[in-house]
């Protein structure tokens, strides 16, 4: 069994005391790369009573939870089984990890053999619509206790302004939609500055270069940038050389990955330096797995690779990363980073090396914090507002700009004497017991519609102290 450190233990008692309590809605809680989340699902697994299902995106991580439980939890043939046509096993036990997919028309058969709870990791991943994979079988199993683990708790919205035209932005997944939000709230949030300051993240030094992002176009729906204009400005900032510049100034470095816009310049970097290979989505799997091997040993120095390595690839050694590509995605940037942040025995750190812009635009990963007023919101680097807002104005608006907003609005709420409804229904709110009305906070969802009884409860908590 494993020493928990300081920064593991709460989070993994709110997952224990979620899935003990009688009634809950949907939850998340948010802990960063690196953090172990497999650990808080083996743990969590463990110590809860009840029958409990543990849902992975991927093969790959159905495996990594499952071979974690095991040998923290032990008990390989009582307590746990896979559920993966992937994995070629359909097993069923007290707790069981599975694939959405294998286990998507079998909602029904869960649901008879007692099933109530489930946790998700990398919760993000998942549509949550009532006609989605996970939403039929929800429906089926009538599964009653939702937490999902995620580093990354936002979700693309497409939105369309006054004049028709489309554009894109993060919100959280708490956050109300045209389609409601499956997620209602956050648990726990375990801050990216928490792994650094415990000096569980691996340093990581910055070297951002000059970058003209004129040529940078985005798609029809504001998303991201199209391949064409990622490759032109490539081309215009003569990226492809000061790449081979960056590998050979920084000759220190040993594992090296690099981000490039398009296969066929993954596989002519590949051909002009000693040491590299190129990997991309429709090489041979066979291929890609040798290179990779060889990587891991060290007979491989350099990897260029098309956004094939930004997940699920977790090689401590990696110390250092070059963005040859311009992205508007800051999952896709956190991703990326998020890489080389493990620690090793062999590094001293990681460098970022971005010859893309990304910096300027984002700022430093270690810079990301989630942090709750009226709601959830993710700020960067100088407190940049990087949720809730098109993407396209990530950058122009902060975290000063927002409090004056919100100071704006209560000031211009009309408080509430009279509770407008529920069990205390036309009663005075400062008469109305604390305890119901702490109970209120934490578990109403609360939208703008009824922020004016929001601030009346509070205010009369104050009043209370």
């Amino acid at each position: 069994m494993i020493t928990l450190r300081p920064n593991q233990k709460e989070p993994i008692s709110k997952a224990i005391y979620f899935f003990g309590e009688k009634s809950t809605k949907p939850s998340l809680i948010v802990l960063p790369t690196a953090w172990g989340k497999s650990i808080l699902t083996a743990f969590t697994a463990k110590e809860t009573n009840d029958k409990l299902l543990v849902l992975q995106p991927s093969k790959e991580l159905l495996e990594q939870n499952y071979k974690k439980y095991i040998s923290l939890c032990g008990d390989f043939d009582v307590n746990a089984g896979i559920y993966s046509a992937s994995f070629g096993k359909k097993e069923i036990n007290k707790v069981t990890y599975a694939t959405i997919g294998s286990i998507k028309n079998f909602g029904k058969l869960f649901k008879q053999l007692g099933f109530k709870k489930m946790l998700i990791d990398e919760a993000h991943l998942y549509p949550r619509e009532a006609d989605s994979m996970l939403g039929t079988f929800l429906a089926d199993s009538e599964i009653t206790h939702v937490l999902g683990i995620t580093a990354t708790p936002i979700k693309l919205q497409q939105n369309t302004d006054l004049n028709g035209n489309r554009f894109s932005k993060l919100v959280m997944l708490t956050s109300k939609s045209k389609k409601g939000n499956f997620f209602k709230d956050i648990i726990h949030v375990g801050q990216v500055q928490e792994m650094v300051e415990m000096g569980f993240w691996s340093k990581l030094e910055y070297n951002a270069a000059g970058f003209d992002a004129s040529m940078l176009v985005y798609n029809s729906s504001k998303s991201e940038y199209t391949d064409e204009s990622v490759q032109m400005a490539f081309n215009a900032n003569n990226i492809h050389n000061k790449i081979k510049q960056q590998l050979e100034y920084h000759s220190d470095r040993r594992h090296i990955l690099v981000f490039v816009p398009s296969v066929n310049e993954a596989i002519e970097l590949s051909r002009q330096y000693p040491s590299s290979a190129a990997i991309y989505g429709e090489m041979d799997k066979t291929e890609r797995e040798r290179i990779i091997c060889d990587f891991r040993k060290g007979n491989t120095r350099v990897i260029f690779n098309v956004r094939v390595l930004s997940t699920g690839f977790d090689y401590t050694g990696i110390d250092c990363i070059i963005l040859g590509i311009s992205t508007a995605s800051i999952a896709l940037y956190y991703q990326i980073i998020g890489r080389a942040t493990r620690i090793d025995q062999n590094k001293k750190d990681a460098l970022i090396i971005d010859l893309a812009g990304n910096v300027a635009r984002f700022g430093r990963v270690e810079d990301i914090v989630f942090q709750k007023d009226t709601i959830w919101r993710m700020f960067g680097t100088g407190g940049k507002l990087l949720s809730g807002i098109p993407i396209h104005d990530i950058g122009k608006v902060t975290k000063e700009d927002v409090a004056r907003v919100e100071t704006s609005a209560k000031q211009n709420l009309k408080l509430l004497e009279i509770m407008p409804f529920g069990k205390h229904k036309g009663e005075l709110i400062k008469e109305i017991p604390a305890a119901y009305k702490r109970w209120m906070l934490e578990k109403f969802e609360w939208t703008k519609a009824n922020e004016n009884l929001r601030q009346s409860i509070l205010e009369q908590m104050n009043n209370e102290k």
